[in-house]
């Protein structure tokens, strides 16, 4: 079973596998570590966190949800009466894991043309010069339906989710903890990166649960928005969420939900300013430090609308848009879409109010060379199961962060970890996205980076910055040896 045939043959096929990825190997980058920032402690955005890590590094812990948010998420599932819920958050799950965009017009045209190709190809046309008119019509009525069958058999389905009371329940289930793992992750890198951001109001687009107010709340230790504006078109989502800030009291149903006063209880999750709307605003007047939408794209139900919602938010923003989608490759695909769309926007209009830059995880504002690789531009954060206690899990999402301006040219643009990190005896592989836009891998030992600079490889992880300088090295450069001695003499 198990011959030195096939292991050979395993060999070769893995080692051109290796070969034909995106990471260039033969021409590596030669990786100059900026450890003269870590140093530095009058910049503290740029300081050490511990010891042994750096400011590429962030959290590798488990995200695990506020004890008050825990609390209110134990009595609602104790009052609920529905058998089935777990099984159903199984089935949501699943879904919204491997959901994708609905086609466009001219894609569903393709496939149409594609199948009935592949339809008539296979099909056997008798002579139609004998037949009756009924016959013909039989034969032509056969032939459209294996040509419909076909194309519902090839083309993507999409619907989008009804969240009625049941439904709303199943979210709470599947999606709060690691949607709440994944923002926070993503929260924390903007509180680091960013030391004078404290958001002061929040629009989330999509709110579902709240899980970006509880998310916010516990990065940034807000204890008092001064706003919070969440958009959901589901009336049991929006009462889902409300009774989850008033620590599982459900609200009334009677009425519009309207600014709630502070609780005077110490400690109290209630907040005042906090609204819940069905529709978004039509007035672009107000801005908000902080806009979310989370998990929302894959719900629209044209690329159109995504583009003019995206552009409604970007207008809305005084600070940071974050997009979050899972990571899947159809996921990938419309962050990066989005992405491109608000680039294109700031890079051609005039507007101030459309000019900005990524923020993460791209260190460019190039086009994602991610889209030619076999993988999508996904990341991880692991964090504790809702239903089976101290199971740690772990969730893959992809994501954007556009803050508004320019780029401030203090803060060094380090590449960013987009694979996991590859640790062998005496030497370690990275595979990194750098600010020129492309695909690099290095390999850091000690002996050429000194033990210092070869654990802090090893300690950053898939989706941090490492503080490191890439150059091309000399002999790499397309010179003739002339040009090489007038380069030297130069």
């Amino acid at each position: 079973m198990f011959s030195s045939r096939n292991l050979l043959h395993n060999r070769r096929y893995l080692s051109k596998k290796l070969t034909s990825c995106s990471f260039g190997s033969s021409l590596r980058p030669i990786a100059k570590f900026d450890n003269s920032v870590n140093r530095d402690s009058n910049c503290p955005t740029l300081e050490l966190l511990e010891k042994e890590n750096h400011f590429g590094i962030k959290s590798h812990n488990v995200v695990k949800l506020p004890e008050r948010l825990k609390e209110a998420v134990d009595k609602i599932l104790g009052s609920c009466q529905d058998g089935n819920l777990i099984k159903n958050s199984e089935i949501l799950n699943h879904h919204l894991i491997f959901k994708k965009p609905p086609l466009t017009q001219s894609k569903l045209k393709e496939i149409e043309v594609s199948c009935t190709e592949r339809v008539s190809a296979t099909q056997l046309f008798p002579d139609t010069s004998f037949m009756s008119v009924d016959d013909e019509k039989k034969l032509s009525n056969s032939l459209n339906n294996k040509i419909r069958r076909n194309i519902n058999q090839t083309a993507y389905n999409w619907k989008p989710v009804v969240y009625n009371e049941s439904m709303s329940m199943a979210y709470l289930v599947a999606r709060l903890a690691p949607d709440f793992a994944s923002l926070y992750k993503i929260f924390c890198e903007i509180r680091s990166r960013d030391p004078g951001f404290q958001p002061q109001n929040l629009f989330d687009f999509g709110s579902g649960v709240g899980t970006a107010l509880w998310s916010a709340k516990s990065c940034w230790g807000v204890t008092k928005f001064k706003e919070v504006f969440c958009v959901d078109s589901s009336v049991d989502m929006n009462n889902l969420a409300l009774a989850l800030i008033q620590g599982g009291v459900w609200p009334n149903q009677q009425g519009e939900h309207r600014a709630m006063e502070e609780d005077s209880t110490e400690g109290s999750s209630t907040l005042k300013g906090l609204y819940f709307r069905q529709f978004m605003p039509a007035s672009p007047a107000v801005k908000y430090d902080l806009v979310v939408c989370a998990h929302t794209l894959l719900e629209l139900p044209s690329a159109e609308l995504r583009l003019q919602m995206a552009l409604s938010l970007w207008r809305k923003s005084q600070g940071y848009l974050v997009f979050v989608e899972h990571g899947s490759r159809a996921a990938y695909e419309v962050i990066v879409e989005i992405r491109d769309f608000l680039l294109s926007l700031s890079d051609g209009s005039k507007e101030a109010n459309l000019q900005g830059h990524v923020f993460s995880p791209c260190p460019h504002e190039a086009r994602c060379p991610r889209l030619a690789d076999t993988t999508p531009c996904n990341f991880e954060a692991k964090y504790e199961s809702l239903v089976k206690k101290q199971q740690v899990l772990k969730e893959r999402f992809s994501y954007v962060v556009l803050k508004k301006g320019s780029r401030s040219e203090t803060e060094p643009r380090w590449p960013r970890v987009v694979r996991p990190v590859l640790t062998r005896s005496r030497h370690t592989i990275c595979r990194l996205c750098t600010n020129e836009g492309k695909l690099e891998e290095i390999v850091v030992t000690r002996s050429k980076h000194s033990k210092e600079n070869n654990t802090i490889a090893r300690k950053t992880k898939w989706g941090e910055l490492l503080p490191v300088q890439l150059s091309r090295p000399e002999a790499q450069l397309d010179h003739s040896p002339d040009d090489k001695e007038n380069v030297k003499l130069s």
